[in-house]
């Protein structure tokens, strides 16, 4: 099997079907990367799994910032975070410290940021739900093992979130007639990887500060104001771009609620630092790692688009939800159609840099 996340087919077929068949006990929403359980007195946001960040194997927070996306995408707040940890002989105790410091410093920041954003306007029903540990919740539990079975550090990060019932009404799969909307830019998180992974050999073709801000979009990778301030606007089909970028991401959507797209290439948001980077090491940014970014889909998308800018968040109408299977990419007068998922691009920058 290829690196990276495992094949839809595969997925599909050695995992889900051998685990759930039918599931019917369970609703797993394969588009949101974010399981839930159904309890008898309603539906409930539970976990997202996130053991792998592209790019960032040196930096274990940005598991914490992945997992806290995927939950912020399924309608859900962060709770907490469990951290599972398998490492090999070697590595000593103070890097191991220094990895918790880091993920305790990130689950922080995300608890923060959600207790910020409960005090804000319509949030009185948000704030009176919220248990008193959430206030120093960030890293709630895990399991450390030292085995010789691994050659590095192996984190798992599992991020608990809960949601008010506006909120889960709120959050819906794509539907005919959607407009499909993407916040702020794509690949960025990739973009952010290979600057730091490649800064040397970038510094000789580019100026150090268009690397510096390539590099400074590791800092924009988290998506919970946006996914709030998308809830708070109405009901909408959110995803967290993530591995294997934008053109992933719509078929895992479409392919989830079983329909159709008409996307406009064009029209998708990407930055000139992304453009320059990725066509020196000729990737496709389409398919690139793209943390910091949200797909939306919304019967309302010029709409969405105004109210975001209005607090100072960008986002772009890139095309629409069709009534069919036909998933469609147009650039110009070009048309093709979009292929099932490939793995994220950067791991052929990976792949590359090992065998040198």
């Amino acid at each position: 099997m290829q690196i990276g996340k495992i094949s839809e087919p595969a997925l599909k077929r050695s995992v889900l079907r051998p685990l759930w068949g039918d599931p019917a006990e369970v609703m797993y929403r394969s588009g949101a990367d974010c399981a839930q359980i159904l309890w008898q007195d309603g539906l409930l946001p539970v976990y997202s799994v996130v053991n792998e960040v592209p790019g960032f194997a040196d930096d274990p927070g940005m598991l914490i910032v992945a997992a806290a996306n995927n939950l912020a995408a399924g309608g859900a707040e962060p709770e907490g975070f469990l951290v599972s940890a398998m490492l090999p002989p070697e590595y000593e105790e103070r890097q191991l410290k220094a990895d918790m410091c880091r993920m305790k410093e990130m689950a922080q920041t995300c608890m923060a940021q959600e207790q910020e954003n409960a005090g804000g306007e319509g949030s009185a029903e948000m704030q009176s739900s919220q248990p008193v540990s959430k206030q120093a919740a960030g890293i709630i539990g895990g399991h450390t093992q030292i085995s010789s079975a691994v050659t590095r550090p192996l984190y798992s990060v599992t991020g608990i979130g809960s949601s008010s019932c506006a909120a889960e009404r709120n959050h819906r799969r794509l539907q005919p007639g959607d407009v499909l909307v993407v916040t702020d830019a794509i690949a960025l998180g990739g973009t952010a990887a290979i600057a730091r992974k490649k800064e040397a050999e970038l510094q000789t073709h580019y100026p150090f500060q268009l690397i510096d801000r390539a590099k400074s979009f590791a800092k924009q990778m988290a998506v919970g104001e946006t996914a709030r301030a998308i809830t708070h606007f109405g009901a909408a089909a959110m995803h967290d771009l993530s591995q294997g970028g934008i053109f992933n991401a719509l078929w895992e959507m479409a392919d989830q609620a079983g329909v159709g797209l008409e996307v406009d290439l064009k029209k998708i948001p990407v930055r000139q630092e992304t453009i320059e980077i990725c066509e020196y090491f000729d990737i496709n940014p389409y398919y690139l790692y793209s943390a910091g970014a949200l797909l939306v889909g919304t019967a309302h998308g010029e709409a969405l688009v105004s109210y975001l800018a209005a607090q100072g968040i960008s986002a772009a109408v890139i095309g629409r939800v069709t009534d069919g299977n036909d998933r469609v990419i147009r650039n110009g007068s070009e048309q093709r159609y979009l292929d099932r998922p490939k793995p994220d691009e950067w791991y052929r920058i990976e792949m590359e840099t090992k065998g040198q």
